[in-house]
């Protein structure tokens, strides 16, 4: 009892932080105590309050008493040790949160893709996916994880291209996807589907994994055909 104490107190020092914008009402399990993303949030913002505390002693050791042995012991974990733990956490968080659709939708130029992603009376494939929760979550990385900060290094400098072309506003239009999109995407949730089964023939699966025939073709459009907004400058 004391340690699950322990942990909701640690899971509540950040207060609203933790609020899951996903969540509709429905109970927790019994004895919930957060996830691991929010743990690894909770944790590090625990780190860098301590670390500034540290600090705030170890400058009034320093004044007082000088440099000593103690104050050594402390000045290399406030400026190595905690620091580490702290980059460490904010980065394993920061990639996770660049997987939820609020941060594909953080450049403006996506405005137009997340509205129709999140519009029920949309009927593009986005959108069918979002309203029916066929994804539970991070629905944008789900379906373009070749994009994803987990993807490869051309991947990563790509996504800094997209970070330039938003900050300049130099994003052509009508966006246009940078290579043709990949079956496998959709062929990890649906390629051993019962209804998949029952609705493509066998001697056409082939096709569909080689890419030969895309699935956009009798399933399209992904999103909306109308341009997304202009980007704000």
């Amino acid at each position: 009892m004391r340690t699950r104490g322990l942990a909701t107190l640690l899971l509540l020092a950040a207060g609203p932080l933790f609020a899951d914008p996903r969540d509709f009402g429905v109970p927790q399990p019994h004895g919930w105590v957060g996830t691991t993303g929010q743990w690894i949030q909770g944790i590090g913002l625990l780190f860098a309050a301590v670390n500034l505390v540290l600090l705030v002693v170890i400058w009034r050791m320093l004044s007082r008493r000088g440099v000593t042995v103690v104050s050594k012991a402390l000045l290399l974990g406030a400026i190595v040790v905690l620091p580490v733990f702290v980059v460490f956490l904010a980065t394993a968080h920061g990639m996770r949160e660049s997987m939820t659709v609020e941060a594909c939708g953080g450049c403006h130029i996506m405005d137009g893709h997340v509205a129709d992603l999140k519009n029920p009376k949309s009927e593009s494939l986005a959108a069918v996916h979002y309203k029916n929760r066929f994804i539970q979550e991070n629905h944008c990385y789900t379906c373009h994880s070749d994009y994803g900060m987990d993807g490869t290094f051309r991947a990563k400098l790509e996504g800094m291209g997209h970070v330039y072309h938003n900050l300049t506003g130099s994003y052509p239009l009508p966006l246009k996807i940078s290579h043709p999109y990949s079956n496998v995407r959709c062929l990890t949730c649906h390629g051993g589907a019962q209804r998949f089964l029952e609705k493509h023939e066998k001697e056409d699966i082939p096709d569909l994994l080689s890419d030969k025939t895309s699935c956009l073709e009798c399933h399209g459009p992904a999103h909306a055909t109308e341009a997304p907004k202009q980007a704000m400058r």
